[in-house]
């Protein structure tokens, strides 16, 4: 059973509760298994999703991506430009809130893989804030 109750009814919920109780069982160590097993996932996901939004530019796309998210109000775009866009969240999907900035960075990776998809290049995640870590709100910053 996972330590801390949560909702588990959707995939972000199901990765997250995982990569807590595997962080939990094994450690650190095990973020370097974690890590590139979900960017590989973002990776194909955005792929997938790109195809739908090839008609726009970068930041557009990851607006898009984000737009279920940004009408239930739990995220928002605090910054927008041509090769850059940052995203203010307030409820973490994978439930990461206060455990640790590592378990954070690790599955960040599916992010990282999804907008790297959308932007067609490698891009570039800055986690500049963070629930995990124990701030009150996450602020993510992606860019080309």
């Amino acid at each position: 059973m996972v330590a801390k109750t949560c909702k588990i009814d959707n995939p972000a919920a199901v990765i997250g509760a995982l990569a807590k109780e595997l962080h939990g069982k094994y450690g650190d160590e095990v973020l370097d298994v974690i890590a590139p097993i979900l960017r590989e996932y973002g990776f194909q996901s955005g792929h997938r999703l790109m195809k739908k939004l090839a008609d726009r530019v970068f930041a557009d796309r990851v607006e898009a991506w984000l737009e279920p998210i940004i009408r239930t109000g739990l995220c928002e775009v605090i910054e927008k430009g041509p090769a850059h866009i940052a995203i203010r969240g307030t409820d973490c999907p994978l439930n990461l809130e206060e455990t640790t900035g590592a378990l954070c960075d690790a599955c960040m990776c599916i992010d990282e893989g999804l907008v790297s998809a959308l932007a067609e290049k490698d891009i570039t995640l800055r986690i500049e804030r963070s629930m995990a870590r124990g701030d009150d709100a996450c602020l993510v910053r992606f860019s080309i």
